[in-house]
């Protein structure tokens, strides 16, 4: 067994933000995240009133983040996408390897009335040389429009396959809770206000049985986006600040 850690996703937790490890064979990166697509899920959304904008969608909108002082992919904002009849704003592909994978994924972002979805698209990886296909996700990674102290929750499978292997299936519990709302933050010598504080706990089993628990802590910024996240999991520990970002 070894321990697997993919970078492979936008948030990051979300987007450059969580890091999931996960004692697994060395077949399988995780995704963080709920389940979409082929990939299968649920989760407890649904619009309504919107306090603000915690994540503008403009394209060429692009966040520069450091995780654990090293500088990660570029968030940046390339296009649009229409997926059950609403629009998903396209993010730039992230790359990301672990100790035994490699791979390339696409996300999306989706906003209805205070909901905050990210999508990912299915991913190619590469396993030493072996390759295989993990099926995409989505999840609710904010609402704005609920009290300090509420909380959201969903689920999502993922299977991942290779040739002559049987399949792999991940399934994913996750629940977010506001940790607070309109404070002031200060990131990188920046200081931000109106910021809402999430907690976001994923509890990952491999084919029914518990692997491990993915606990983080992000920041969103009203009319800025994300700006900050920790996430531990499996002893390690993965800090992402923004550095700086550029809006249209």
């Amino acid at each position: 067994m070894k321990t697997i850690k993919s970078i492979l996703t936008l948030l990051v937790l979300t987007l450059a933000f969580t890091t999931i490890s996960c004692d697994d064979e060395p077949v399988d990166p995780v995704l963080s995240g709920g389940g979409s697509g082929s990939g299968g899920g649920s989760g407890s959304g649904g619009g309504g009133t919107s306090t603000g904008d915690y994540w503008p969608t403009a394209i060429n909108n692009v966040w520069n983040f450091e995780q654990n002082g090293t500088p990660t992919d570029p968030i940046k904002i390339i296009g649009t996408g229409t997926f059950g009849g609403q629009t998903y704003y396209k993010f730039a592909p992230q790359s990301g390897s672990g100790t035994a994978t490699s791979g390339t994924v696409t996300s999306w972002l989706n906003k209805n009335g205070g909901v905050y979805k990210i999508k990912t698209d299915d991913v190619t990886i590469d396993a030493g040389g072996l390759t295989g296909t993990q099926t995409g996700y989505e999840y609710i990674v904010l609402k704005d429009n609920i009290t300090v102290g509420a909380s959201w929750n969903g689920s999502y499978t993922q299977t991942t396959t290779y040739t002559g292997i049987p399949a792999i299936t991940l399934t994913t519990n996750y629940t977010g809770t506001i940790l607070a709302k309109d404070v002031t933050v200060t990131v990188n010598g920046e200081t931000y206000n109106n910021v809402i504080k999430v907690q976001m706990v994923q509890n990952v089993s491999m084919m029914g049985t518990p692997t491990t628990t993915v606990d983080s802590e992000i920041w969103y910024a009203k009319n800025v986006g994300p700006i900050k996240s920790i996430t531990s999991s499996g002893g390690f520990n993965y800090d992402s600040i923004l550095v700086n970002y550029t809006l249209f």
